[in-house]
């Protein structure tokens, strides 16, 4: 029955192995690769005749050919690896899935490489570029070539979001973002400063040249089968131009609105929320607080096929199967008011647009939900009530805020503790950082430091969650301009819990640290 699944060179492929009397597999499973087959072998040289090496005890070497053209060649790789080897037939579409899987599990060689370069070389190759790098593919490349590459490579693994190239007096600094804090990681020698930033900036099409004025730049650059998005900026400094690159990967997963971390009670509150038929909510906090990744997995929850669901971003971070998403492009003229304006005209049902920034943008966001149409944005506040004022101190008339918004979700993210170094603790006088008295009770927890989170103690983020419900109480509020403490207090007696609140329940069921939580808390300060 498998066989009628097989394509026509799978079929040829198992003939052959067949006459052979050779193995053909249907599914290759999770036999790891051969550490030796990655390290010699090229990945180009692999992905062009479909081989891959599997890890054996046997001194012969099992290798996974797709490519019935291929298997003249397993002299030549026997050869290379000083090894006899055995042949295993495969399906082709198979091996190239556990290829790239492969080579992106590979170990970093990058601060090798540091220690082994000749400027000369490197001067000489600089501007060789392909049209879109793939960071697996390090053979052959110009020294600092590979260096870039494989900087972005070790950043990728690391599930970083931001690399900063920072200049030094005396060296360069290259510094990762994971989740939300920024580890030193490379220290590269100063006399190579000037060729990185090139390299980076020919990469993002930008004038490497022009060293006096900031510029940006964007590129697409391959990681095997994930494409990552980068966001590049550079900026003069005194030691010379620093760069900082915003890494996107689109093949991220995506988060459903019950992986978030809400609670029980404001996930079905929000869920509840979402599936309302016209309305705005806004979801509110700093930069790099999962905004968007909220406003993604609450677009995931509608049903999508009884509804047109358009959204207006920048920049678009992830792909949505049915969702029409366009790209703002303010030096062509296309901001969110005027992307707003013309969504309104495709007979929308749903609409996210990233975000408020002007009373323009607020007004017809207003509109659009006063008309019938669910709306999603978000705001740049501290805290829920916040969003509110904010929307009147832009101008927008109270009995419109009051009569369009149904919620405010303020959110942020903490750290979360290690799975694999976590220990259990009793905590001390630390607790009175978050507002608990000492002896109270819980599951505390935080990580000792290991390889798996980089000695940090954390490992992934969760979200911290404050849910307002515009109730008629909270109406009335808006209506006669309360301020943010007033309609905090007033929400508060309804039942909203405040994020430190919510911070505080993540610490006591061993999720996060006390340290994490009063790192945040004193973020969230009340306006």
């Amino acid at each position: 029955m498998s066989d009628v699944l097989l394509s026509e060179s799978d079929l040829k492929l198992q003939v052959l192995a067949e006459s052979l009397g050779l193995e053909f597999l249907h599914g290759i499973g999770e036999r790891p690769p051969s550490a030796a087959f990655i390290r010699k072998i090229p990945i180009r040289f692999a992905r062009q005749h479909c081989l891959l090496g599997l890890a054996d005890d046997d001194n012969i070497l099992p290798v996974l050919i797709g490519k019935t053209e291929s298997y003249p060649l397993l002299d030549i790789v026997s050869r290379f690896l000083n090894r006899p080897v055995r042949p295993i037939f495969a399906r082709s579409s198979h091996i190239f899935a556990a290829i790239n899987t492969a080579y992106q599990q590979q170990e970093s060689q990058t601060q090798d490489l540091v220690e082994t370069f000749d400027r000369e070389s490197v001067l000489a190759d600089i501007e060789k570029i392909a049209p879109r790098e793939d960071l697996l593919d390090t053979q052959g490349r110009a020294p600092v070539i590979r260096l870039v590459n494989l900087i972005f490579f070790d950043a990728v693994k690391a599930r970083a979001s931001d690399i900063h190239i920072q200049p030094s007096e005396e060296e360069l600094v290259v510094r990762f973002r994971i989740d939300g804090v920024l580890f030193d990681t490379f220290r590269l020698p100063k006399k190579l400063q000037d060729e990185v930033v090139s390299r980076i900036k020919i990469i993002g099409r930008m004038n490497i040249a022009e060293k006096r004025l900031p510029q940006d730049g964007r590129a697409t650059v391959q990681m095997g089968d994930r494409l990552i998005d980068l966001r590049i900026a550079s900026l003069p400094s005194s030691h010379g131009e620093r760069v900082v690159l915003r890494l996107l990967d689109k093949s991220a997963r995506l988060y459903t609105l019950d992986q978030l971390g809400m609670d029980k009670e404001n996930l079905q509150k929000f869920r509840d929320l979402v599936h309302l038929e016209h309305g705005l909510i806004l979801v509110t906090g700093p930069t790099g607080s999962g905004k968007s990744t909220t406003l993604y997995a609450a677009l995931q929850a509608i049903n999508t096929v009884d509804w047109n669901a358009l959204t207006l971003e920048d920049p678009i971070e992830y792909q949505l199967e049915g969702i029409s998403q366009t790209q703002i492009n303010e030096k062509k003229g296309l901001t969110f008011a005027r992307g707003l304006r013309n969504i309104l005209r495709q007979d929308p049902d749903i609409i996210m647009v990233g975000e408020i920034r002007d009373q323009e943008t607020a007004i017809m966001a207003i509109q659009a939900a006063l008309t019938g149409h669910m709306v999603f944005s978000t705001l740049h506040t501290n805290d829920a009530a916040g969003a509110i004022t904010r929307l009147l101190d832009l101008g927008i008339e109270p009995y419109l805020v009051a009569s369009s918004l149904i919620a405010v979700l303020a959110q942020r993210l903490v750290r979360k503790n290690c799975p694999q170094c976590s220990v259990s603790y009793e905590p001390g006088d630390e607790l009175l950082r978050i507002g608990l008295p000492v002896d109270t009770s819980g599951t505390y927890k935080k990580g000792a430091g290991c390889e798996f989170c980089r000695q940090s103690g954390y490992h992934e983020r969760i979200g911290l969650f404050e849910l307002l419900t515009v109730e008629p109480s909270i109406r009335k509020l808006i209506q006669d301009r309360a301020n943010a403490t007033t309609i905090r207090e007033e929400a508060s007696k309804l039942g909203m819990q405040l994020l430190r609140d919510d911070g505080i329940g993540k610490v006591l069921s061993g999720r996060t640290t006390i340290d994490e939580v009063a790192r945040i808390a004193s973020r969230a300060v009340v306006e």
